[in-house]
């Protein structure tokens, strides 16, 4: 399966016919998932830590991720995005699924390589948690007035390597302001069990932790970026598709394996 007819099995929608928000099909998973800024001032207000406004284009899915960190009892669904896109509106105007990796999760029964689950505005929304985002009216989204402060220079993403040569697909969000570089990425994990080692990007790519290709939604099909070529950034606010890989050799590399996002 292409990376670009994923999304056409995955959310259904009719772009012909596209129904009101209560109506609107979910976004159900297909068969198989495919085969800030410098350190701020102490004085600069949190809403400047998280950069510019996102906007949410009108009867389209946009990959969302959250960056900075919402500060304590306010992060759910409802605090992060209610406030620029309308709690009251939620269910009608717009509407958060979000890939879990939990089979007891999902709506469907076909496994936790395809599982998504629909949010309510009780749902919860942190640093780094990426989403699919759906709206009927264009939408300004600005996650500055319910952020408190950057995270830590290192943010880390757990994932887990392919043990049967299948793909494994995460969906990852840029937890800071700036403009990452995938090529700066590290995986920390261990050789053999029990030597910590922290490869680069690269080094990913050449024990096939991770596959060169990173996959970004434009709003209307997918493209490809490769990890270690200038053109692979990863915007604010935004999520993109990492595919895990089995290592090589095999025998040499233990799962679960982090990912490491350096502080722009």
């Amino acid at each position: 399966m292409s990376i670009n007819t994923h999304i056409n099995q995955l959310f259904r929608i009719d772009p012909e016919n596209k129904p009101a928000m209560g109506a609107m099909r979910a976004p159900l998973a297909a068969l198989a998932l495919l085969c800030i800024t410098a350190a701020l001032a102490p004085h600069q207000a949190a809403a400047q830590a998280c950069g510019a406004s996102l906007t949410l284009t009108a009867n389209q899915w946009t990959m969302v991720g959250i960056p900075c960190v919402p500060p304590a009892g306010k992060k759910t669904i409802g605090d992060v995005f209610g406030p620029s896109l309308g709690t009251e509106d939620y269910g009608v105007t717009w509407i958060a699924w979000k890939r879990v990796y939990d089979d007891n999760q999902c709506v469907v029964s076909s496994g936790p390589s395809d599982c998504y689950t629909k949010l309510t505005l009780a749902s919860a929304a942190d640093t780094g948690d990426a989403f699919w985002i759906y709206t009927t009216e264009q939408k300004t989204w600005q996650a500055g007035s319910t952020t408190g402060s950057t995270p830590g220079p290192n943010f880390e993403f757990p994932a887990k390597l392919s043990p049967d040569g299948s793909s494994r697909y995460y969906m990852f969000a840029n937890p800071y302001s700036g403009t990452v570089d995938w090529s700066d990425l590290t995986f920390p994990t261990l050789w053999f069990g029990f030597a910590s080692v922290n490869l680069t990007t690269a080094q990913a790519i050449n024990y096939t932790f991770v596959s060169k290709n990173v996959h970004y939604w434009n709003g209307n099909t997918y493209y490809t970026r490769d990890l270690n070529s200038p053109e692979a950034t990863f915007t604010a606010k935004h999520a993109a598709w990492l595919e895990m890989l089995q290592p090589t050799p095999t025998n040499w590399w233990r799962s679960p394996v982090t990912i490491r996002v350096p502080q722009p």
